[in-house]
C-alpha cells in the first residue's frame, strides 16, 4: 500500500512539474457553470411545482411529510443482512 501512495506522490509530483513552464504555476481552468447545476435546479424546482395542479401539490406534500416521519421515527438499523441471507444454506438434493 505504501508503494501505491509513494508511486502516486511521486507520479503527481513530477505532472505538477511538468505542467509548469518557465518556473511560473499552472493556470488553473476557468470555472464553467454548469447547466444542471444545483443552485440552477433549486431556483427551477419551487417554480415548476407551482405550475402542478392544487390537487398534486398537496398530495406530493403528504406522501413527503409521512415519508419524512416515517424515516425520522424510525432508529438506523444496524441489521445489514437480507432476508435471502438469513435463510439456511441449500445443502444438495434432499435425502430419500
Amino acid at each position: 500500500m505504501s508503494f501505491l501512495l509513494r508511486a502516486a506522490l511521486v507520479i503527481g509530483t513530477l505532472s505538477y512539474f511538468a505542467l509548469r513552464k518557465d518556473g511560473a504555476a499552472p493556470v488553473p481552468p476557468a470555472a464553467v457553470p454548469l447547466a444542471g447545476s444545483v443552485p440552477a435546479l433549486a431556483e427551477a424546482l419551487p417554480a415548476a411545482f407551482q405550475t402542478l395542479p392544487a390537487e398534486a401539490r398537496e398530495r406530493i406534500a403528504r406522501e413527503g411529510i409521512a415519508e419524512l416521519s416515517r424515516r425520522l421515527s424510525v432508529p438506523p438499523s444496524q441489521d445489514t443482512l437480507a432476508e435471502a441471507d438469513r435463510r439456511p444454506a441449500w445443502r444438495g438434493a434432499e435425502a430419500r
